[in-house]
């Protein structure tokens, strides 16, 4: 595990670990895995994974590839894949690719998602236009 690790030598298996009892308020940048059981408030940016545990509170923005939450999220959350487990919530706005709330869990807000770009536009344009001729 790293705390707050800058070091050249990181491998994908690293998490950062916020523990509870813990309170912090500011803007967080991570390329480790990043795991909350304590309180994070501010704009958070990562290249990883956040998981929220059950003790855990991020208020805020975020922005990472991936979110999983079993404690509580509040605010706006920008990423590919956003999974709420049971006994997690999140309360405010999810733009993402991948969104599951699983069975005994909450969300309040606001839901987008974000269209990947598919590859055969092209032809599905073409075969829209020879139809309607």
């Amino acid at each position: 595990m790293a705390i707050f690790n800058k070091g050249d030598n990181q491998s994908a298996t690293e998490t950062t670990v916020i523990s509870t009892g813990a309170k912090l308020k500011g803007e967080f940048n991570f390329e480790s895995m990043l795991h909350v059981d304590g309180v994070l408030d501010g704009d958070i940016l990562s290249n990883s994974v956040v998981v929220i545990g059950n003790q855990g509170h991020i208020k805020g923005t975020l922005k990472a590839k991936k979110l999983i939450v079993s404690g509580v999220f509040s605010g706006e959350v920008d990423c590919e894949s956003v999974q709420i487990l049971a006994g997690g919530s999140i309360n405010g706005n999810v733009i993402s690719e991948e969104f599951i709330i699983e069975a005994k869990a909450t969300f309040e807000g606001k839901s987008s998602v974000r269209k990947v770009a598919e590859e055969n536009t092209g032809e599905l344009d073409i075969l829209i236009q020879k139809n309607d001729e």
